[in-house]
């Protein structure tokens, strides 16, 4: 059966690349290509393709929206994600549920297989892609239980206290402590977290989600 492919990259010479590539094949009719996320929305709508091949950064509609859109939609359409992307977007594409990814340091032959692969229902995750996303989590993951896990109890009440804005002074009288104690607990907490100072502190426990 041949498969139905549109085709969505925002860079003329890969766009290009690709149409050739899979126009060569009998395996593949390529109904349209496109550069951008609403010339993709209408092509989908047109043509009700069997695959769309896109890139995660596209212009005008974004290629994550277009993603949630064809979730919301419910087409029958399968999306695979050829992009060098973020890892973070990436992370993002697979809680969309999309069915195939891969990297565009790959040949066209392990695009084609994967686009073969996901029109027969499976799922293609490229493990280079998959293998960065699970260390980025994994990364996440240590960053935000680190102030937890390096710091007492009370370090973490003042680190609390100092993202809040509170000064050395406030932080002293509302725990019951002298200003001296309230100083010593910050300078342990910048020696833990490796922070040279308060705003430092503050962008340390704002981005771990601990604050």
């Amino acid at each position: 059966m041949c498969i139905h492919l549109v085709l969505a990259d925002p860079y003329p010479m890969m766009l290009e690349g690709l149409a050739q590539a899979f126009e060569g094949s009998p395996d593949f009719w390529v109904k349209s290509c496109v550069s951008n996320g609403e010339d993709a929305l209408h092509a989908l709508q047109q043509h009700r393709p069997h695959i769309l091949v896109m890139d995660l950064s596209l212009s005008h509609r974004s290629g994550l929206s277009l993603l949630a859109e064809i979730k919301t939609q419910k087409w029958p359409t399968k999306p695979v994600v050829f992009t060098d992307a973020p890892i973070a977007d990436v992370m993002l594409a697979l809680e969309l549920d999309v069915q195939g990814l891969v990297s565009k340091e790959k040949t066209k032959d392990f695009l084609a297989r994967c686009i073969k692969f996901v029109h027969e229902g499976g799922k293609w995750l490229d493990r280079d892609l998959s293998d960065k996303t699970m260390s980025l989590l994994l990364e996440l993951k240590r960053k935000r239980a680190q102030p937890a896990h390096l710091l007492t109890p009370r370090e973490m009440t003042v680190a609390r206290m100092v993202t809040e804005g509170l000064p050395n002074k406030r932080i002293a009288s509302q725990l019951a402590i002298s200003e001296g104690t309230a100083k010593l607990h910050l300078h342990h907490i910048y020696q833990k977290l490796s922070c040279p100072g308060r705003m430092s502190l503050q962008r340390c426990m704002l981005e771990q989600g601990v604050a």
